[in-house]
């Protein structure tokens, strides 16, 4: 599996890239994989073309639809020419650009596609186990510490039969999940969005390899360009009274990392603790309001979470199928942990 700093290059005439139309119709009969065929391209490069203007291909390639418009790989006019295309990255994913099939990309692309193929995972994931619990009265995902985890596939069934709506026949391939099983779904499904598959593969091997912590994940990230965001409601008096959010906010405003993460900006002091003299300062949550998608976590890694625009995005594990709470969402600035680093795709932190 080739590392964040490798760069593998295939080649792609100029007279194939010439050749093809700089966008399709998709007709009756059609799927990405006849499409990518017909064009001479594969069908994630399809897929990567697409998926800011069709987010939903990100996850379910079968989504496309008669009447669609889609854009061809290789066939921007800008650089009809272009002969070598770039699947990974270059030494410095910050400064360095990003080149596909035949057109440049800037850094940040790279960022608002990540950002896109996030909210849209969410919102797909969400959706799927609210509906289903709306039409049958059982959900989808169930946390892998409820009692639904020691259950056979007949305990299952029985416990769905006998939690249903009257007349109705709920699915019974549950999913399992946690803080951090949610949040590498919906982070997979970012990178998926964004044309990244192997690299995301990558980083589960990495992360899944020394016990799928969230510092190990958010440390793989800042390699590709995502920015860390120190949060602290607090800084000086934490209304928990754990010393651990002043020392690190402490550690934080000179320079040194948090649990290894390196620190690009901070958002802090948004919840004062009642008689504590800290200053509200809202700014950091304005800003983190215009943040589309990010990856969270709390307390060190205890706890994970995915959110978008200033709102916190959770797994609870001790839910089961038809809990509509197991996946909640409010804002980070009313949420009760109290320090940690949110994670921010390439480009999407608002500028001074």
């Amino acid at each position: 599996m080739p590392s964040v700093n490798s760069v593998r290059t295939n080649r792609v005439s100029s007279q194939q890239v010439q050749s093809n139309p700089s966008s399709v119709t998709v007709q009756s009969g059609d799927s990405l994989s006849k499409i990518a065929s017909r064009l001479g391209v594969s069908t994630q490069a399809l897929i990567s073309a697409n998926s800011t203007k069709y987010p939903s291909l990100a996850t379910n390639p079968n989504s496309i639809k008669v009447g669609w418009t889609l854009n061809t790989p290789g066939a921007a006019p800008t650089q009809p020419t272009q002969s070598t295309t770039t699947q990974g990255w270059g030494p410095s994913v910050g400064t360095a650009t990003v080149q596909q099939t035949g057109t440049t990309t800037r850094p940040n692309d790279f960022g608002n596609k990540l950002a896109a193929g996030g909210a849209q995972s969410v919102d797909l994931r969400m959706k799927q186990h609210l509906e289903a619990i709306e039409k049958t009265g059982v959900g989808v995902y169930y946390g892998d510490h409820s009692s639904m985890k020691t259950m056979t596939p007949q305990e299952r069934k029985d416990w769905a039969a006998a939690n249903a709506k009257p007349g109705t026949t709920p699915n019974t391939n549950f999913k399992e999940s946690s803080c951090i099983s949610w949040a590498m779904e919906n982070v997979g499904a970012a990178y998926a969005a964004a044309g990244k598959t192997e690299r995301w593969s990558e980083i589960k091997r990495i992360v899944g390899s020394q016990g799928s912590k969230g510092t190990d994940l958010a440390k793989e990230l800042q390699k590709d360009g995502w920015q860390a965001v120190y949060w602290n409601p607090d800084a000086k008096k934490p209304n928990d009274g754990n010393a651990e959010h002043s020392f690190s906010a402490h550690q934080v405003s000179k320079g040194k990392p948090y649990y290894g993460i390196k620190i690009d900006a901070t958002v802090q002091n948004y919840r004062p603790t009642e008689g504590g003299g800290t200053t509200q300062d809202l700014s950091g949550i304005d800003k983190l309001s215009k943040v589309p998608f990010f990856f969270g976590l709390a307390k060190g890694g205890m706890h994970t979470f995915v959110g978008r625009n200033g709102n916190v995005n959770e797994f609870h594990w001790n839910h089961m199928p038809d809990s509509k709470t197991a996946i909640e969402e409010k804002p980070l600035k009313d949420w009760g942990w109290n320090s940690g680093v949110i994670m921010v795709p390439p480009g999407t932190w608002p500028k001074e």
